[in-house]
């Protein structure tokens, strides 16, 4: 259960390594960006433990469970809404940068909403069988994405420039560690620990679930950082929906094995549908929830209508790299990281004063 939970949290989060999260951090930060990115680790394990925390004092309870114990139903729906939203857009961007490389490399010839809809029907009926099928997969998919990360590493070493890392400091000491702070949307991806607690038994399971995600994403991020900024002089100016795909796209194995770029991209299908696939599930669960309607497998034909209608509501391929970069740079940072914690050090306030009223009248009882 805990190496499932892990690889749930690292699916949603390694996905963002696939995107344009890589250029995103070295146009933030330059050569500091490897430096940089040990600093938001460090700044993200303690953000998980102020966390861990918070959420210990609530056993067996998700964010939205914890949102109605704040402040009632009303701001549980509210923060439903808000967590629906989140999920469906995100899930969107995915959805739409994925299905263009696919079109580009394989199907230049099919409609790019063909694609999409193929996507959106896999991720359904992975949603119908259940988050146990959906686990099963993720247990396959979530080894080879990271023996992949592996692979392009090593397989472009004789591509490094490694003075591409210096100045240390990249911009100066203000970009590497105050405006670079920002880089901790690369992060995003945990938040799905908000939500998995209840699938835990233990809060130590919670602990485990917390740490080790962490470090082990934020390991395989300077992996496929390190190798891009290695590699190109200019990565950060790339409009390239997939980072790594830049990667593969200049391996080559001996004289006869060439252009293996198509190879990697068939490989990174099944992960992105396990990714797809745990977003849907969990929008469908915080729908539930929202609604306390008993079987939500019901929603799947609407959540489906949804992801398909609002991936293709923008049908210029710049203006989706722009809104996605501006959506992971900042909605992704006030939300995981600001509106999810504002509402756990509430919560905490809330059950700390409880806790002394409570132990106040036991005394005056006494």
């Amino acid at each position: 259960r805990v190496l499932e939970a892990i690889f749930l949290v690292l699916t949603i989060c390694l996905a963002n390594v696939l995107l344009q999260v890589p250029s995103l951090l070295v146009s933030n930060t330059g050569s500091s960006t490897l430096l940089n990115i040990s600093y938001i680790t460090i700044i993200a394990l303690l953000f998980f433990f102020i966390i861990y925390l918070f959420i210990s004092k609530f056993p067996g309870l998700d964010i939205i469970d914890i949102s109605e114990y704040l402040g009632g139903k009303f701001f549980k729906i509210l923060v439903c809404i808000i967590y629906l939203s989140f999920l469906v857009i995100s899930s969107s961007i995915m959805i739409r940068l994925f299905a263009e490389s696919i079109s580009l490399i394989y199907f230049s010839h099919l409609n790019i909403d063909i694609i999409v809809l193929v996507f959106v029907i896999a991720s359904g009926i992975l949603n119908y069988l259940g988050l146990k099928s959906i686990c099963r997969l993720n247990m396959f998919t979530v080894p080879i994405m990271l023996f992949s990360m592996i692979f392009l590493f090593f397989s472009s070493i004789n591509n490094y420039t490694y003075e591409r890392v210096f100045p240390i400091l990249g911009y100066g000491v203000q970009s590497t560690f105050v405006n670079g702070l920002s880089n901790i949307f690369s992060f995003g991806g945990i938040f799905l620990l908000f939500l998995i607690f209840p699938f835990l038994n233990k809060i130590s399971e919670f602990k485990k679930v917390g740490v080790f995600s962490i470090i082990i994403y934020s390991v395989f991020l300077l992996l496929g950082v390190s190798a891009l900024l290695f590699s190109f002089p200019q990565v950060s100016n790339t409009n390239s929906p997939l980072s790594l795909y830049l990667l593969a796209r200049q391996i080559s194995l001996g004289e006869y094995i060439q252009s293996i770029d198509a190879f990697f991209l068939l490989i990174w299908i099944p992960f992105f549908l396990s990714y797809l696939a745990i977003k849907m599930n969990f929008t469908l669960s915080i729908f539930k929830k929202m609604t306390n309607i008993k079987y939500p497998s019901g929603m799947v034909y609407c959540l489906c209508s949804i992801l398909f209608i609002t991936t293709l509501i923008i049908n210029n391929m710049d203006k989706v790299i722009f809104f996605s970069n501006y959506f992971y740079e900042y909605i992704t940072l006030g939300f995981v990281f600001v509106f999810n914690f504002i509402i756990l050090l509430f919560a905490f306030i809330k059950k700390i004063i409880k806790l002394i009223f409570n132990k106040e009248e036991k005394i005056s009882n006494v």
